[in-house]
């Protein structure tokens, strides 16, 4: 008897799942809503109230670092962390080729340029061996990223900043809970910038953080982050009396307080949220282990994933057959974004040959379904769908 492999439903056959597994999707529970209701009721809906300075205080506590600042995104965080340094324009920053546009437009904003540094094939994760190659006498800041939130080689990124006088924004949007040396993510660069968005571990709807031990840093952009008045410290220490000054320039990123009640809730359960992640990572990890043409994302012995995104590297030439295959079984597997290089506003900073890092991680990287809701028979179908796809690849 002759056996014959299962026919995948892109080709006819039957799905492994009708009902779609989704790359993501948040985790929102009764207590969230009851949260956000509550902050509605009380009538203080506008920026910097009482649950968003509480939400403070908690991420502030729970990260171990002096401040925490909520605002309305994480790209806001990022163009703040430049800003308040006044670096003169021209100057030039050190981001990774891959990476999504908003950590090039902290700098962009500022009056800065960017130089697009290579990645690691094996994480994505800015190449550290080739770092140094970057710097000229025009560099002013580093501003690594932690891919799918796993943080790069942050010692010696410190090293290499220390040692030519570098500021280091370290973009952890994808990172809150992830640890590097068994600390937190938020406390290995001068400043950090999380992201709350809808696809994040913890999720306000939008939102982010910037956070850092530096005083003078956290005192400017409070007064930045408010239109360039000193509202805070007035609400504060009530200094003065029943009126706050103008006295820088800003915008206005202060976060509503609905959105500060819900990460109150969102915090709380942040461990527990992770370790879901962790679960569903751990089998995936255990039950494509050893598949042919199928590799995972290098997470180094120094870090603690939060398993934000799982990602496989897959045969390049056919990375697009295998992520339509899965989805055609059911398992809504994707692509992210492509190398900054690759795209309109950024392809006058290099080609193809001088990113070969980003271009191999590129080419490989597809992204599987994980998120803290997701069920134990939809884990399974994302195994069995992979298993089912790679057959017919040998």
């Amino acid at each position: 008897m002759i056996l014959t492999k299962e026919t995948l439903a892109i080709q006819g056959g039957k799905a492994v799942t009708r009902e779609p597994v989704l790359i993501h999707k948040p985790s929102i529970i009764e207590e969230d809503i009851q949260a956000v209701t509550d902050a509605v009721r009380s009538t203080f809906v506008s920026g910097d109230g009482p649950a968003c300075r509480k939400f403070e205080e908690n991420l502030k506590q729970y990260l171990g670092v002096k401040h925490a600042l909520f605002m309305t995104s994480c790209t806001v965080a990022l163009d703040l962390a430049f800003r308040v340094k006044d670096f003169p324009a021209g100057g030039e920053v050190i981001v990774p080729n891959f990476t999504y546009t908003s950590t090039a437009l902290g700098p962009l904003l500022n009056g800065l340029k960017i130089v697009l540094a290579d990645v690691r094939p094996d994480n994505g994760n800015i190449d550290v061996d080739k770092l140094e190659s970057y710097i000229t006498d025009r560099t002013v800041a580093i501003c690594p990223v932690d891919y799918a939130g796993n943080p790069p080689e942050m010692d010696r990124i410190q090293a290499i900043a220390k040692k030519h006088g570098l500021y280091i924004v370290q973009d952890t949007a994808q990172s809150i809970g992830s640890k590097y040396q068994g600390k937190y993510t938020g406390n290995q660069g001068d400043v950090s910038t999380f992201s709350f968005h809808g696809t994040k571990n913890l999720t306000t709807g939008e939102g982010g953080a910037l956070v850092t031990n530096d005083d003078q840093v956290a005192e400017r952009i409070k007064i930045l982050r408010e239109k360039g008045t000193n509202k805070y410290s007035f609400l504060t220490d009530q200094q003065t009396r029943g009126y706050y000054e103008y006295v820088d320039i800003g915008n206005s990123y202060v976060q509503s307080n609905i959105n500060g009640a819900m990460g109150i809730t969102q915090l709380s359960r942040l461990e527990a949220m992770n370790a879901r992640r962790k679960e569903i990572a751990d089998y995936y990890l255990a039950n494509l282990q050893g598949i042919g043409g199928l590799e995972f994302l290098q997470v180094d012995e120094d870090v603690t994933s939060n398993w934000h995104l799982f990602g496989i590297l897959v045969p390049a030439e056919r990375k697009y057959w295998i992520m339509d295959a899965l989805r055609a079984e059911g398992v809504m597997a994707n692509v992210h974004y492509t190398p900054l290089h690759r795209n309109k506003y950024y392809e006058h900073l290099g080609n193809d040959d001088a990113f070969p890092g980003s271009m191999a991680f590129f080419n490989r990287l597809l992204r599987l379904p994980i998120y803290p809701v997701m069920t134990d028979q939809e884990k399974e179908h994302v195994v069995e769908a992979v298993i089912k796809v790679f057959d017919h690849l040998s």
